[in-house]
């Protein structure tokens, strides 16, 4: 059988003020809270044992201090490199709602491809777990995207960060579980950072929420923040180790081969696969960005990691231009975001023109304008920790559980993320406590462990009730050549993971008698004679990477009969 469409889910300086509740805590590398000095230590009654023990515990933390403030400049992130996450988060969000929203009929109603019948007896670990399969009616998914979008704004504006952040990651999922068909690499990276930035304090800066808390922090360090600067480090290692596996990328040939698969190649990509020197230098840069994403990002800091993080970002650029891989690069240039140091954001402030910064509104004008939105919030106000009595101390103890919540928060997601991402690239297998398909979500193999070789597309014919026989969607005899652009027989990818997904399904699978029943609709209405039944075939090309190519293979996927009338 030869190789399916290489789809990349298949293959693979203000002092700072008290945060609010649930918010990270700005790491000082100060002595612990609650840490005693020894001379304190000594009271009436007490021995000469205690004070050994405090200067023996104090000798030993100034010892081990410098160490965990190295590890701790590592993994603290400027907060406007949070914003800016969170920006680029929300402006993904609604870029995906809009392009979605292109075929929101054909992939998410009952008159699509995609009923919620199929949705029901498919992809079993998502049943139930989609409030957009509640109705397949049109009004309702419009209603619904309408919804993911508003809030998308609010969190873009990190009004409220945290909990419109939520409540757009549900949503986000429940419209990725509604047609699972539809997804690629991308859109798990979608959800797993997402959910990783939302362990951060992402409104910390340039966000309505720090007009109405009224003070920010310049940087924070915490496991959440550690988590999400592992992420992509995550990613990019264990794909260098997926392909590792391959013959291809640490042979110098591995790009070549992706860019001359044209259904997921870009017109400008297609340019580049005519200079096999440069694609080889490529291929090398490409593998040694991803087998030492943990040197260049992680051991860096200052000046040297902004440079690491720019050349990435340079990467996902490229990638962008020229393969049709979805959201992945933009999410990937998002990852990069945190590793942006305090002197990035201080150039970038210096370049900007006074006259902008000038025609900006003032704090206190643009708070006015919020009008009662720009009052603190009301946990806040209720949780006031400068009352005095019970009532404060129970706002203190409310506040310290908060953060320490958060902070188990993040511990959590960053075990989570390494226990995973170590099962899927090694021998190891996670506890049968945690082994959730839901949880399972590290697996990063973005071409890997080698690229396609060969790709495909779908042709239909219908068989008429007078006995003649033409394309299934209008413009006569259905024909097996090879197309002269191959991307352009699919709308998006998004299709083309649909297309895949019909394949793998088999004839009888509920994908394709989906499939089948819309292509007979569409056949119906193409033709003034009645659609007795559809053939889909499956249309195979090798790659020509020699530039000789090679005459395209079929098979028949789907032969269905038409319903009467």
């Amino acid at each position: 059988m030869p190789s399916r469409d290489s789809a990349p889910d298949d293959d693979r300086d203000a002092d700072p003020e008290a945060p609010a509740v649930g918010d990270d805590v700005e790491s000082t590398g100060d002595e612990p809270e609650g840490f005693v000095d020894s001379d304190d230590a000594v009271t009436a009654g007490s021995d000469e044992a205690t004070v050994t023990s405090g200067n023996g515990l104090e000798r030993a933390w100034e010892r081990l201090s410098p160490v965990l403030d190295r590890v701790r400049k590592r993994f603290e992130v400027d907060t406007r490199s949070l914003a800016a996450v969170r920006i680029a988060l929300g402006l993904v969000i609604l870029l995906d709602l809009l392009h979605r929203s292109q075929d929101l009929a054909l992939f998410y109603t009952d008159a699509g491809v995609y009923p919620v019948a199929a949705y029901e007896a498919t992809y079993g670990q998502y049943t139930g777990m989609s409030l957009h399969a509640l109705s397949g009616d049109l009004w309702f998914q419009g209603l619904l995207f309408v919804v993911a979008g508003a809030f998308a704004v609010a969190f873009l504006l990190g009004y409220r960060t945290r909990l419109v952040g939520v409540v757009s990651l549900l949503l986000l999922f429940s419209l990725q579980a509604r047609n699972p068909a539809l997804l690629n690499g991308g859109d798990r990276l979608f959800r797993v950072l997402l959910a990783v930035a939302l362990v951060t304090p992402l409104g910390e800066r340039w966000s309505v929420d720090a007009l109405r808390r009224g003070s920010a922090r310049t940087a924070v360090a915490s496991f959440g923040t550690a988590a999400l600067l592992a992420q992509p480090v995550v990613v990019f290692t264990s794909n260098a180790i997926a392909k590792h596996a391959g013959e291809e990328w640490y042979a110098g040939d591995g790009l070549t081969i992706a860019l001359h698969n044209e259904v997921m190649t870009t017109a400008l990509g297609k340019v580049l696969a005519d200079f096999p020197t440069l694609l080889t230098l490529l291929n090398y840069g490409w593998v040694t960005l991803l087998s030492g994403s943990a040197l260049f990002l992680l051991a860096t800091v200052g000046r040297v990691r902004m440079v690491a993080a720019l050349v990435y970002t340079s990467a996902f650029v490229g990638m962008l231009l020229t393969m049709a891989v979805g959201l992945f690069p933009l999410l990937l240039m998002t990852s990069m975001l945190p590793f942006m140091p305090a002197v990035f954001w201080e150039t970038c402030s210096r370049r900007v023109p006074s006259a902008w910064t000038e025609r900006l509104p003032s704090t206190s004008a643009v708070a006015a304008a919020l009008g009662p939105l720009g009052r603190p919030p009301i946990e806040r106000r209720v949780l006031d920790p400068d009352r005095e009595g019970w009532y404060g101390e129970a706002s203190d103890y409310t506040i310290a559980y908060g953060r320490s919540l958060l902070t188990v928060i993040g511990f959590c997601v960053l075990v989570w993320m390494l226990v995973f991402s170590a099962a899927t690239v090694g021998d190891y297998d996670v506890p049968a406590e945690i082994d959730y398909d839901h949880l399972d979500q590290q697996k990063w193999g973005l071409y890997a462990p080698d690229p396609s070789e060969s790709y495909s597309w779908y042709p239909s014919r219908a068989y008429l009730a007078n006995g003649s026989t033409t394309n299934a969607f209008g413009g006569g005899e259905l024909t097996f050549d090879r197309p002269p652009d191959p991307a352009a027989e699919y709308p998006n990818f998004r299709h083309r993971k649909f297309m895949s997904a019909v394949d793998s399904s088999g004839p009888d699978g509920s994908i394709a008698e989906s499939y089948a029943d819309w292509v007979c609709e569409r056949a119906q209405e193409s033709h003034d004679a009645p659609v007795d039944s559809v053939t889909v075939y499956q249309v195979y090309q090798s790659s020509p990477i020699d530039g000789e190519y090679e005459d395209p293979g079929r098979q028949i996927v789907i032969e269905h009969d038409c319903p009467a009338g």
